[in-house]
């Protein structure tokens, strides 16, 4: 029996990207007889010595476990023989093959059954919140000891796998104190999300948070942790005691490397909802031997290198925009984005992503709810508001992530004077949030600091409480981070809806909040809704002046962040407005 085919709407807008004939590879999920295809690759060939090339099995790794490679992509006109293209795909008896013109964007999907292929016709697009209805992310991490001489650390990395793979651990879910071992079949079928106490506000990974959360990039999993077991099961075969024997080998040169530490496991599933406990075992074993994996291929690219010095790695989890998964990397500890460009300009390549945005940088890794050291800010209070046009406008809007900072954040009273500050404090956090910076938010006495050391202000500045403006703003932007921006007068508050045009450009092509100040008051515009036909103009402004706790609710009802017309602005003060721009980077 062929299974149903789903595609989840990210594949289809990255298809829309691209421009030029290519073959690839599709990853999706297998459950209940039905496949979902959450994205793809695409053969990418090399076009520099120093380019890193990453191919198909590679990047398997990467995805969470139960995304599969399921089919092939061709796009435009392609020749390829089909059953040696499929030999690698063991998830399902019916390989797929995708063909997307390049001429009209049409998708067209066959499965491989008996040696010939089988149109589809019955496919169903689904977004991402449909397809966190049917699945949810599990993360388990714990460490494994690691004690070995250097070049037998590959060795002992595939000791570990194997001891792992034959049920000598359990699985710890803290979130209601449950446990799972590979006996635990006879639970029969249960409902995850149930049984783990998941929020019902799931909504899977998000690039930010759910209404009610505010942690930044905000991710929602379940939470587990591996361990060993000390006692065995009687059934088993290692039950038998034997005893220990002691092997002494003489080292004849008298030296050696050796390598002792607690080797870290991070690693993600994507499981449905409904799963038998002992199938969800078995899942989630294979996300930690494929963790493993991951981190021997890590160690074999440093010791093919000559005298390198070997380097621990971090696990880092991105969703990439445009991806309707995760991705899992590995990084060294203490590496730069620097060091790691090539391999971050391949990923961008074989996955058809932006070339001008960072995705996979350091600062770009998710943070999940169920880590308690997450600040606790507003993260785009903005996309709880209906955003339908009013004035039969075009809506420009802030691209991506930032944090809402106003008045009396960190325990500092800056009520009547540190509006500007905050909203400074908010652009600074939206290239944080994008990946763009790694320096931490600067305080307000940072901010002076940088006006007095570029002579801009006099050092009696520094503590005072004095208040500054847009084009102050612009100074510390481009002193501490490097940004540059571009400075809009109006001499009064009814000219501010003649630079509609300018601020929808702005958003559509660099997409950063706008800090606008007028006589002592300032604020941050999150977008427009301009109608060119009519000349009318809605601004989305947050308001750095609000004096309270992180509530959203609040935030919303007493119209702290909201559209506002042009008579918010007052018509006898000038205004000026400091636009950041968005360098082209990744």
């Amino acid at each position: 029996m062929t299974p149903k085919l789903k595609i989840l709407t990210n594949v289809i807008q990255r298809l829309n990207s691209i421009s030029i004939p290519n073959t690839g590879h599709l990853y999706g999920i297998m459950y209940n007889n039905a496949l979902t295809v959450l994205t793809f690759n695409i053969n990418v060939q090399n076009e520099h010595d120093d380019s890193v090339i990453i191919n198909h099995t590679m990047l398997q790794l990467n995805m969470p476990v139960e995304v599969d490679l399921c089919g092939i992509l061709h796009i435009g006109q392609c020749e390829e023989k089909l059953p040696d293209a499929f030999k690698d795909i063991d998830v399902t008896d019916n390989p797929l093959l995708l063909k997307y013109s390049l001429n009209d964007s049409k998708l067209q999907s066959y499965f491989y059954v008996h040696q010939k292929l089988e149109i589809i016709n019955n496919v169903e697009v689904i977004t991402e919140e449909e397809l966190y209805q049917q699945f949810l992310y599990i993360q388990v991490q714990g460490s494994i000891p690691l004690l070995t001489l250097k070049e037998n650390i590959i060795d002992a990395l595939q000791d570990s796998r194997k001891n792992i793979a034959s049920g000598k651990v359990g699985i710890y879910f803290p979130n209601n104190n449950t446990y799972l071992f590979n006996s635990s079949n006879s639970l029969g079928d249960f409902n995850v999300k149930e049984s783990f106490n998941l929020s019902q506000e799931y909504e899977g990974p998000v690039n930010g948070k759910s209404k009610q959360k505010s942690s930044a990039g905000a991710v929602d999993v379940i939470s587990a942790v591996i361990f060993l077991k000390i006692s065995r099961d009687k059934v088993s075969e290692d039950f038998i005691k034997y005893a220990p024997v002691l092997q002494h080998v003489k080292n004849i040169t008298g030296t050696f490397t050796s390598i002792e530490c607690k080797l870290n496991i991070d690693t993600i599933s994507l499981v449905s909802c409904n799963i038998a406990a002992s199938e969800l075992y078995d899942i989630l074993i294979e996300s930690v031997c494929r963790n493993i994996k991951l981190v021997e291929q890590f160690f074999n690219e440093q010791l093919q290198e000559e005298n390198s010095e070997i380097r621990l790695p971090q696990f880092l989890h991105f969703k990439p925009e445009g991806c309707g998964h995760l991705i899992t990397l590995l990084y060294p500890y203490g590496c730069s984005n620097e060091d790691k460009f090539e391999y971050r300009k391949s990923l961008h390549r074989v996955l058809a992503l932006s070339m001008t945005r960072p995705l996979f940088r350091k600062e770009n890794c998710l943070q999940f709810t169920n880590n308690d050291e997450t600040k606790e800010l507003v993260v785009n209070p903005h996309e709880s508001i209906s955003q339908a046009s009013a004035i039969d406008g075009k809506l420009s809007l802030v691209y991506g992530l930032y944090s809402y900072h106003h008045y009396g954040q960190d325990n500092f009273n800056d009520n009547g004077w540190g509006c500007a500050y905050r909203s400074l404090q908010t652009i600074v956090s939206w290239y944080r949030l994008q990946g763009y910076l790694s320096q931490s938010i600067p305080t307000h006495l940072e901010i002076q600091k940088c006006l007095v050391d570029i002579g801009d202000k006099s050092p009696n500045f520094e503590g005072s409480k004095q208040w500054i403006g847009s084009t102050e703003v612009g100074f510390v932007l481009e002193s501490l981070f490097g940004i540059n921006v571009k400075i809009l007068y109006a001499s009064s508050g009814d000219e501010v809806s003649s630079f509609a045009p300018d601020l929808a450009y702005h958003f559509q092509h660099h997409g950063t909040p706008v800090m606008i100040g007028g006589g002592v008051l300032a604020h941050t515009i999150l977008g427009v809704d301009y109608s060119e036909s009519s000349g009318d103009v809605r601004f989305l402004i947050l308001d750095p002046h609000y004096v309270g706790s992180e509530n959203l609710n609040v935030i919303l009802s007493k119209g702290w962040c909201g559209w506002k017309t042009k008579d918010f602005w007052k018509k006898n003060a000038f205004y000026n407005m400091c636009l950041p721009q968005r360098p082209i980077c990744i």
